[in-house]
C-alpha cells in the first residue's frame, strides 16, 4: 500500500515543488489522522480500532509528535477555480 500511495501522490503532482524526501508518506498522513481524532475527543479505544492496532501503545506511538512544539504547520488555500 505504501508504494501505491507514493505513486498516486507523485502522479498527482501536488508535491512536485517539494523534494522527494520531504513529501508526506502514507504513515505520516495516517499518524496525523489518528492525532486529529484524538484532538476531537474520540476515545483512544475507538481510534485504536480505526487504526487496526492490537495494542493501544502502538496507537499512542502514531499520535506522538504532532503537538505544537513538534510540527510547524502552515495554513494554505487550494486557490482552485472551479
Amino acid at each position: 500500500m505504501t508504494k501505491s500511495f507514493t505513486q498516486a501522490r507523485d502522479d498527482s503532482k501536488a508535491y512536485e515543488n517539494v523534494s522527494a524526501g520531504e513529501r508526506p508518506t502514507f504513515h505520516e498522513i495516517r499518524a496525523l489522522g489518528a492525532w486529529l481524532y484524538e484532538q476531537q475527543g474520540f476515545a483512544q479505544e475507538y481510534i485504536q480500532g480505526l487504526m487496526g492496532h492490537a495494542d493501544v501503545k502502538m496507537t499512542e506511538h502514531y499520535q506522538a509528535g504532532h503537538g505544537d512544539d513538534a510540527v510547524v504547520y502552515m495554513k494554505v488555500k487550494a486557490d482552485l477555480k472551479v
